[in-house]
């Protein structure tokens, strides 16, 4: 470091003599030292330590109330907690024992009385060199440790990716099979045939699977920070199964469930364990490829208890796992598939989600015979300070109010406004926000359901001028998007304090959003 850095070191100067302490200070500061604090009372060290955080102390050996050697006990914790900060004795007792008592409790060098004002100089200046290269070593791996971080998360989302491209012919085919349904029956509807409610419930649960398809997906690519909530590990495995059920078909694997009924709910990131099982299930369907029919995969969960946990194990018919490369597959990069077949980072980052919950990922495997991994993960209590969900709101009428609907899908705002209007609001439409302004200046509204994505002027700029020119809407303003895996606009939504609903949403979800609105008391306390 440069000398004009290292005077500025922060030093601590405690001895009962104060002529000892009045030579001390004018020696660091006649050599430089800007910053030197000094005390002759032993009992006021540890509150100056907490005070001034220093980078060097200089310790008397003998004082009265308290021993030099009983102060580095007492700083001993402080001194861990914040890193190296040495500690230069000072004494004028010179035998052995006094010296190694020193340095045994923490003192990193000795000064003797009388003190050589070149030795002091020398021991403090290598000292503070040791301090800072040590703050620099600390800063250094903080900033090794972010990184790590960051390409670790990187090489999660290249995991993701991975796995996408393998499961998006299939999500596609997956998605065939409900459209044909939704337009069959549409078409029969358009021919003259009777609208009866089974041909709308057939419709609806078609639709409803495309939905569950789609949100499948879209929930393995969305990049999104660690966050643990209650989780259902059933319902984890049953989407999974959903959504790579093309791939297992038509790969002749059949599947057998055998879940507990009596799982506990788990503290933890279900988006994390949807990637865990989708890759443990993938990797099974890869590995069952290379063997003759018949195929099958079967994912069983249970409740085991001291300690309280749920285990989770996937096994396939394949080929089973070699003996001498079981202890490697958890290896980052370590792949048994072919060349371009595998990152080989999947069951390296899927142990690493699992031990992040405080859980466990193992293999068992006999070559020939298959291959089971079994994940365990604690039940824990969330913690305390977790608000339990709110419960679903009423659904009593409410006064009937205006509600304006903005999208550039005619056809999206339309149903918007019908699903609005059958709770007896009324609805006006706007095909963009820039057309929407011009209504908001016809006449007044009491909530706005928008679009993000929209030509002239989109939501973001739509809601930035609302909120400049009718401030008493703040609160009555939500977002419906079909864009979820945009970082930009997730980040807008949260500052924006606004609700969204994601495409396709439900009538309860529109009904629960439109509730959400008209009944925001600060909404309603500034409104004029």
């Amino acid at each position: 470091m440069s000398p004009e850095s290292q005077k500025a070191a922060r030093i601590l100067v405690v001895d009962d003599e104060m002529a000892n302490v009045v030579l001390l200070e004018r020696l660091l500061r006649h050599a430089g030292y800007t910053d030197v604090r000094s005390t002759t009372d032993s009992r006021t060290v540890e509150a100056l330590y907490d005070e001034r955080e220093p980078d060097l102390i200089l310790l008397d050996l003998h004082m009265p109330h308290r021993e030099g050697i009983a102060l580095l006990g007492d700083l001993r914790e402080r001194i861990a907690a914040g890193g190296y900060v040495p500690v230069l004795v000072l004494t004028a007792d010179v035998t052995a024992g006094a010296l190694r008592g020193a340095l045994a409790a923490g003192a990193k060098d000795f000064l003797t009385k009388p003190f050589d004002p070149q030795e002091v100089l020398l021991r403090i200046s290598n000292l503070l060199d040791t301090r800072f290269l040590h703050l620099a070593l600390r800063d250094q791996n903080r900033l090794l440790e972010e990184r790590v971080r960051e390409r670790t998360q990187r090489l999660l989302q290249a995991e993701k990716m991975s796995a996408m491209g393998q499961l998006l012919a299939g999500v596609a085919h997956e998605l065939n099979n409900p459209l044909s349904v939704v337009m069959g029956q549409a078409a029969l509807l358009q021919e003259g045939g009777p609208a009866t409610p089974a041909r709308a419930l057939k419709i609806g649960r078609a639709a409803e699977r495309c939905v569950r398809i789609v949100r499948n997906f879209l929930a393995l690519a969305r990049e999104q920070p660690p966050a643990r909530v209650e989780a259902r590990l059933n319902a984890v495995v049953e989407e999974v199964v959903e959504l790579v059920a093309y791939e297992l078909r038509t790969g002749g694997v059949a599947v057998r469930l055998q879940l507990a009924a009596d799982l506990p709910v788990l503290w933890a990131d279900a988006h994390q364990l949807h990637q865990v099982v989708v890759n443990l299930v993938v990797n099974a369907q890869h590995a069952m490829a290379t063997v003759p029919p018949p195929r099958a995969l079967t994912i069983a969960s249970e409740a085991l208890a001291d300690p309280p946990r749920v285990r989770l194990t996937v096994t396939d018919s394949g080929p089973g796992i070699a003996a001498e490369l079981q202890g490697r597959i958890f290896e980052p990069f370590f792949t048994t598939k072919p060349q371009g077949q595998g990152t080989g980072l999947g069951l390296s980052l899927s142990r690493g989600i699992v031990e992040s919950h405080a859980g466990s990922l193992t293999v068992e495997s006999t070559p020939g015979h298959g291959c089971s991994f079994h994940v365990e993960l604690p039940v824990v209590t969330p913690p305390a300070h977790v608000e339990a969900p709110a419960p679903a709101p009423a659904t009593a009428p409410m006064e009937r109010r205006r509600i304006l609907v903005v999208d550039d899908e005619g056809d999206v705002s339309e149903l918007l406004a019908e699903l609005i209007e059958r709770d007896g609001h009324e609805t006006d439409t706007a095909s963009n926000g820039m057309e929407a302004l011009q209504r908001l200046a016809e006449r007044p509204y009491d909530a706005i359901v928008c679009d993000t994505k929209m030509p002239v002027l989109d939501g973001q700029g739509f809601h930035e001028q609302v909120m400049l020119k009718y401030p008493h809407l703040r609160g009555r303003f939500a977002f419906v998007t079909g864009d979820i895996l945009n970082e930009d606009k997730r980040a807008f939504f949260e500052r924006a304090g606004a609700p969204h609903l994601a495409k396709p949403f439900e009538l309860a979800e529109v009904r629960r959003i439109v509730r959400e609105l008209l009944g925001d008391p600060r909404a309603l306390s500034d409104d004029a």
